[in-house]
């Protein structure tokens, strides 16, 4: 194998054994026998378990916004946009096979992470649209930390039993509610949770799961160094 051929071996053999055993249980180590590579080279390529986690992470958070714009017409619509994408990209992460690996990326914060990589900038949209103030501590407060914090706490906790009234399925409504009530009209947001929850639906029946190899591969085109 040339040099990208054992850096593809290497990212698709983490993708297989995160996406069957999780974050935790998964070491370097079984990821390199897999990929039929030295650990050394794995080191080299990605240099930590948590860098392809990042990089896994981040790919299955693209897929999901790429089927939802390939699949619905919400991109002009900066709200029902972020509230449908959310919805689906919680509720495909919760549900099905990447669940484990997703309560891993959660603890460990990774999730944060990517979200400080990939901002979702919607806020300042619908500052311009709606015509109220807000600065860049705003944005980093109610467009970050307050969403991300929500959504950790209500899925890590509820799987210690706390938060038994609240289901998985109104979870995704309480991280975008966090993110705009502080700049929105409630019946706004309120209406458009409700938009979002039957768009959502239908995206999440068609969804393909587990990503196919052939999404991974082009994205790994873009991610190669």
């Amino acid at each position: 194998m040339n040099s990208k051929e054992k850096y593809q071996e290497i990212f698709l053999a983490s993708h297989s054994l995160f996406l069957s055993q999780g974050f935790e249980e998964t070491t370097i180590r079984q990821i390199s026998i897999k990929a039929g590579v030295s650990l050394g080279l794995t080191n080299h390529f990605f240099h930590s378990k948590q860098n392809l986690a990042l990089l896994i992470l981040n790919m299955l958070v693209q897929y999901v916004m790429d089927f939802c714009h390939r699949h619905s017409d919400i991109a002009d619509d900066p709200l029902l946009n972020t509230s449908v994408c959310t919805r689906v990209t919680n509720l495909f992460l919760t549900r099905g096979h990447y669940r484990q690996f997703y309560l891993d990326c959660l603890k460990h914060d990774m999730f944060f992470q990517n979200l400080q990589k990939n901002p979702n900038r919607s806020i300042y949209q619908l500052a311009e649209q709606y015509h109220f103030p807000v600065d860049d501590d705003l944005f980093l407060l109610y467009g970050q930390y307050i969403p991300y914090n929500i959504e950790k706490t209500l899925v890590l906790k509820k799987q210690q039993g706390l938060f038994p009234t609240i289901s998985e399925e109104d979870i995704p409504d309480f991280i975008i509610t966090s993110k705009f009530e502080h700049f929105l009209d409630m019946q706004i947001l309120h209406d458009c949770l409700l938009q979002a929850r039957k768009i959502a639906a239908e995206l999440l029946e068609k969804i393909e799961e587990p990503v196919p190899e052939n999404y991974v591969l082009r994205y790994l085109e873009s991610a190669e160094p």
